[in-house]
């Protein structure tokens, strides 16, 4: 046991740890230094597994690699450590070895954590490397390696600053992607540079904070297999974002579809909402003389058109064909004949080519605002027949739905925005 307790404590990391905190005595075993040996090297070489994993599992793997060979690294630095105090390898040669490796492992760590956040194989956080570079020539010309002050010092600034640059650049959210659990995987590289923070004052403070290497290690393993499960999980939640995506985005125009916009209407349309349907006419001539493509065209410009024009908050969706719907939550008869009125002026003033062919295009819309509370699918079919209307006299054109009181009976009125037809 002896022997054993020895090894546990001039071995790895610990043997650093044991030398930087001021450990007080009889409370050294609160866990069994053994295990910690075992789990500290294990728990970066699960993560490293983890990595490897989604890597090769992942079309969109990017960093994992840099990620899993970073961990490995330092699961490999940490046994060499703990084997050199055993005499196989010479103290100059590891001291030296991992004081310049260590550093470059977690340059590694945080260019491929960047890359798996920016989903980018650019790597544009390499410019770190002048860090270890630095280290490197500093241990050269000083051998400050040698010293155990001077080693663990830089060890633990390494280990915090780059554990809190991980974790400020995974709350970095530069796709807009709602994913819990980055704060999870912030909170676990958090903890490791707090470890390393408290560790480096009761290094150069040893009187006014104690902590032993126990605990510090306990801190550094539960981190580290949470930074391989937070991952996981963060790469499995935004597999999953997409595939939602997928399902309710229409592939040709890059607008919500139906089943979006079904989802989110509400059972009963409140007081003061409206519904918009809108329609491109004469749509079917565009695919009869130009052929299909040139009205894949039409309706992915227009599309994109009101998609501009409304935000990409807006609930509008392509309902099928050549219909698009769109639900204002809050919205009296003249503001949702304003919107109608707008989206109709811009898709007229639109131009669109196909293979050199200008095609001009133009819009018929069906407004309807709900007077009191009614069913979602009542105020919609007011809009289809207001649309209908639209079309019947003359197309180019918004016709609002008017209901009377007690039947809710629709009559249509004059024209609201009567424009000029362009020829298709």
């Amino acid at each position: 046991m002896r022997e054993a307790a020895g090894f546990v404590q001039q071995s790895a990391s610990f043997a650093l740890l044991s030398q930087v905190v001021s450990v007080l005595p009889g409370r050294l075993m609160h866990l069994d230094l053994a295990t910690i040996l075992i789990l500290h090297p294990l728990s970066l070489t699960v993560g490293a597994l983890c990595f490897l994993y989604l890597r090769f599992g992942s079309r969109r793997g990017h960093g994992l690699g840099k990620m899993a060979v970073a961990s490995l690294v330092l699961a490999v630095a940490s046994v060499l450590a703990g084997a050199s105090e055993q005499g196989f390898v010479a103290y100059e040669t590891w001291t030296y070895l991992t004081t310049i490796v260590t550093p470059v492992a977690y340059v590694l760590m945080l260019v491929g954590l960047s890359d798996v956040i920016t989903e980018d194989r650019a790597g544009r956080l390499w410019w770190a490397l002048l860090v270890p570079a630095g280290i490197a020539v500093a241990a050269l010309v000083t051998a400050f390696p040698l010293e155990r002050f001077y080693r663990g010092a830089v060890f633990l600034t390494c280990m915090g600053g780059f554990s809190a640059a991980s974790a400020a650049l995974v709350m970095w959210d530069p796709k807009r992607q709602r994913l819990t659990s980055r704060f999870g995987l912030a909170a676990a590289f958090g903890a490791k540079a707090v470890t390393a923070a408290v560790t480096f004052v009761a290094l150069v403070v040893p009187d006014s904070v104690q902590m032993t290497p126990a605990a510090a290690f306990l801190v550094l393993i539960l981190a580290q297999f949470a930074i391989a499960m937070f991952v996981l999980i963060l790469v499995q939640e935004r597999a999953e974002q997409r595939l939602i995506a997928l399902t309710e985005t229409d592939s040709l125009t890059g607008i919500r579809n139906r089943h979006w916009m079904m989802d989110r209407l509400p059972r009963e349309a409140p007081v003061g909402s409206a519904y918009v349907i809108i329609d491109i006419d004469h749509f079917k001539q565009v695919n009869d003389r130009l052929g299909h493509l040139a009205g894949d065209e039409v309706l992915t410009s227009v599309a994109q058109a009101m998609t501009r024009q409304l935000g990409r908050n807006a609930i509008l969706a392509r309902m099928g064909g050549e219909e698009f719907g769109l639900y204002l939550p809050a919205a009296n008869e003249a503001d949702a004949m304003q919107t109608a009125q707008q989206l109709c002026a811009s898709i007229a003033a639109l131009t669109i080519f196909h293979e050199g062919t200008k095609i001009a295009v133009t819009l018929s819309a069906g407004v309807a605002v709900a007077p009191t509370a009614m069913s979602i699918m009542q105020l919609i079919g007011r809009a289809d027949e207001a649309l209908y209307a639209a079309k019947r006299g003359g197309r180019n054109r918004v016709v609002l739905a008017r209901f009377e009181t007690a039947a809710h009976d629709m009559r249509l009125p004059e024209v609201d925005m009567p424009m000029v037809a362009k020829p298709v």
